[in-house]
């Protein structure tokens, strides 16, 4: 395109748009109206240049809250004071433990779950319990298997026929 018809492109482009801006004040509207429609505020923002290799990038929406370094040094301080707590609660439960069975009578052993069983930890399962488990696990797989078996089977077929 030649410059002149350019400039001819982009002045009536001009006088389009100044009449549009007028009929719309005709109407009531007014410059300083604020915009709240969502083609309206598309309009207001800036055009991406899109060239042979380029994209329009949208700007990332933000979403992720700001806490004030006053409120982190407050958070933490609870949490700390929260550890605090609990490791002084576990302490006292391990020295009534200890108190309550001396080792004396018991063995190492007998100490260490009673130390475990403060701290809130599970009671060690017996032979017979892990054999239990095992089998009803071993079970639950082979339905599993057999109830997918037939579905395989049917697609195996169906892609060698």
């Amino acid at each position: 395109m030649d410059t002149a018809q350019v400039l001819a492109y982009l002045h009536a482009q001009r006088d389009r748009i100044v009449n549009a801006i007028a009929a719309l004040e005709a109407m009531g509207w007014t410059a300083a109206a604020k915009l709240t429609t969502s083609t309206a505020a598309k309009a207001a923002k800036p055009a991406a240049v899109k060239g042979p290799k380029t994209t329009p990038v949208a700007a990332p929406i933000s979403t992720k809250r700001i806490i004030s370094p006053e409120a982190r040094q407050r958070m933490a301080e609870a949490q700390q004071k929260r550890w605090a707590k609990k490791k002084r609660s576990v302490k006292a439960a391990t020295k009534k433990a200890a108190a309550v069975a001396p080792a004396a009578t018991k063995s190492a052993k007998v100490a260490t779950v009673a130390a475990d069983a403060v701290k809130g930890l599970r009671k060690p399962m017996s032979p017979a319990t892990k054999k239990k488990l095992a089998a009803a696990a071993k079970a639950s797989w082979a339905k599993k298997a057999a109830a997918k078996a037939p579905a395989a089977k049917a697609a195996k077929d169906a892609a060698t026929a």
